[in-house]
């Protein structure tokens, strides 16, 4: 198939040296062959970047730079890039032959479209999981999604970093990844871009998402984290969010509060884990039409879980 188009493929790599070359190689085995591939090596330690200079596609470019975190290292290589549209893959993560080629097909099906996601399976110890992403038509389908945060509420992500490519100008447009953040980072981007833009998504399967790999950013949660796409809605303002759209943005930032609960639990910050859940309770009399749909059933579900987690650990 060929599509008149270049695309640019941003890795971040932080001590990833025994993984590495298994992503670039995912990415010099696609079908669609026009690309850059620009791995930001953001300081690491284990020879990481070594591995990568020893490639010798000339399509590949090794970037360095000091340790500034995953979202420094993603908005160089979006800075360098060449493209018009930017995929990105993790270091630790790889891809199935035809991602490239259905993103780029996507792109020229759907231009007035934000980002280009395709599913992904996740992988560890060797078994490989389906997520199950709700709010969609089945499979095969692939389009505008019918909403983005409704889908991210309901199930698993619809869109992983690692299977997903977005036009660079509008990457630059709302910012690139937010700085400093040690999780949920990606969600933040995807959200915002999703206020401004409808989402196209397909069924075929682009990213492989290894969840057994060492050195995930996901692992490093401390007291004072919380999901960076939180406080880009409190700084909403009321005209930027359309009628429509409200209810699921809502539901899916009470979800986000969960997950952060649940996380503050984990590492023994118990108060801020009842704050959370109170929160999201409070947040019922906002959503009481999910309720009816059985929609609320999942945060209900949440709240119970997590609260059962603090009983288990402090009685």
């Amino acid at each position: 198939m060929v599509l008149e188009m270049k695309l640019s493929v941003v890795i971040p790599l932080y001590n990833k040296r025994h993984c590495v070359e298994r992503a670039v190689q995912s990415v010099l085995a696609q079908t669609f062959e026009d690309f850059e591939v620009l791995v930001v090596d953001d300081g690491s330690t284990d020879g990481g970047g070594e591995v990568v200079r020893k490639i010798t596609d000339p399509r590949v470019f090794l970037n360095r730079q000091e340790n500034r975190g995953v979202s420094g290292a993603r908005n160089l290589g979006i800075e360098r890039a060449r493209g018009e549209l930017v995929a990105f893959l993790d270091a630790d993560d790889e891809w199935r032959p035809g991602f490239l080629e259905t993103v780029a097909a996507l792109r020229k099906r759907f231009p007035q479209a934000g980002m280009y996601a395709c599913a992904y399976v996740c992988k560890k110890n060797n078994r490989v999981r389906l997520p199950k992403v709700r709010g969609m038509p089945l499979p095969p389908w692939e389009g505008l999604m019918p909403g983005y945060f409704r889908s991210a509420a309901l199930g698993d992500p619809p869109i992983h970093t690692s299977s997903v490519a977005v036009p660079r100008e509008i990457l630059l447009e709302v910012g690139g990844f937010p700085v400093g953040k040690r999780m949920g980072e990606d969600l933040d981007l995807w959200g915002r871009i999703s206020l401004q833009y409808p989402v196209v998504f397909s069924w075929s399967p682009g990213g492989v998402y290894h969840q057994d790999a060492e050195n995930r950013a996901c692992d490093r949660f401390t007291e004072e984290d919380e999901h960076p796409f939180v406080d880009t809605c409190r700084s909403l303002k009321r005209e930027e969010v359309t009628p429509a759209m409200r209810c699921d943005l809502e539901l899916y930032v009470g979800r986000l509060q969960l997950e952060n609960a649940r996380q503050h639990v984990l590492i023994g910050n118990y108060r801020r884990a009842r704050q959370l859940c109170a929160q999201v309770a409070a947040g019922q009399f906002t959503l009481r039409k999910w309720m009816w749909g059985g929609r609320w059933n999942r945060i209900t579900r949440g709240i119970w879980e997590v609260k059962t987690m603090l009983l288990a650990k402090v009685g």
